[in-house]
């Protein structure tokens, strides 16, 4: 049941609130939600971002080794909008939510997340800043991007959240070594990458030259598993149902993300307004 003011605002109901404040609580859901997010603003600005013109010419994303991982990674895209049916799991709850998301190239992204139709928090992510608010409580946080670690366990930047929900080869360079390895599957080949801090298994499908998964390592054994279901058929293939489970100190979270509607190529709005009488989260 709706309880709604005199002023028509909408309220949840008991058990509704519960759980909002549940996934408020939980560090690895906000850290998972900001996954999908993206720029950053000052109390009372709004925030308008625009792809970046020459984000796809660096020498770097040119430059890839393997000529099918160069081929996925180097697809040109300016712009994505996805709405998402979200199920979360951690050993104390299990939730499901909406997903509303809008990604600018290698600039900004913006995500609205909804429950029982009323949207709780919203948040935007730069290259260096995340900022999201609390509509619940009335109030907004705001802090550098490597908080992710913090709050996931892994640190990623802007470039590697848009490329793990693109299925584009997250946090690949020509700069750090790569192997192919054998994969038991016939139909699958996986390359392995590695760094002083993190390693990174990329497996793609032969025929389809999609990933299928990709398994983020840190050295100190932390680890995210992104598991590509099914793909939206385009001229450029997006993800329609991935799977993103993270493991730290033996404890596992998992989210599932399916695609209810999305564009890709589309100019979107993205922006943020902070309203003047919120005050910083404790």
């Amino acid at each position: 049941m709706e309880v709604r003011s005199r002023k028509g605002e909408l309220f949840l109901s008991i058990t509704q609130e519960n759980t909002v404040n549940q996934l408020l609580k939980s560090n690895l859901f906000l850290g998972l939600f900001l996954l999908m997010t993206a720029a950053c603003s000052k109390k009372t600005s709004v925030i308008n971002a625009q792809p970046l013109e020459n984000a796809l010419l660096s020498p770097e994303k040119e430059s890839l080794r393997s000529p099918v991982l160069d081929s996925i990674h180097g697809q040109v895209w300016r712009w994505y909008y996805g709405k998402f049916s979200v199920n979360y799991a951690d050993k104390d709850r299990k939730l499901s939510v909406k997903l509303s998301l809008k990604c600018a190239n290698d600039s900004a992204a913006n995500a609205l997340i909804s429950f029982a139709g009323i949207p709780f928090i919203n948040s935007l992510i730069t290259q260096d800043k995340l900022v999201y608010l609390n509509k619940k409580d009335r109030c907004y946080a705001e802090q550098p991007i490597s908080s992710l670690k913090k709050l996931l366990g892994i640190e990623l930047s802007l470039d590697n959240l848009q490329e793990l929900f693109l299925g584009l080869p997250v946090a690949y360079t020509t700069t750090n070594s790569l192997q192919l390895l054998t994969d038991q599957r016939i139909d699958t080949v996986t390359y392995l990458q590695t760094d002083n801090a993190l390693t990174v298994r990329y497996s793609y499908h032969k025929k389809t030259n999609r990933i299928v998964e990709q398994i983020l390592q840190l050295s100190d054994g932390r680890r995210m598993n992104i598991t590509y279901l099914s793909w939206n058929i385009g001229r450029i293939a997006t993800p329609s149902s991935t799977v993103i489970t993270v493991i730290d100190n033996g404890n596992e979270s998992t989210v599932k993300l399916m695609v209810d509607r999305f564009e890709l190529n589309v100019p979107q709005d993205i922006s943020l307004e902070i309203p003047a009488d919120y005050e910083k989260c404790p």
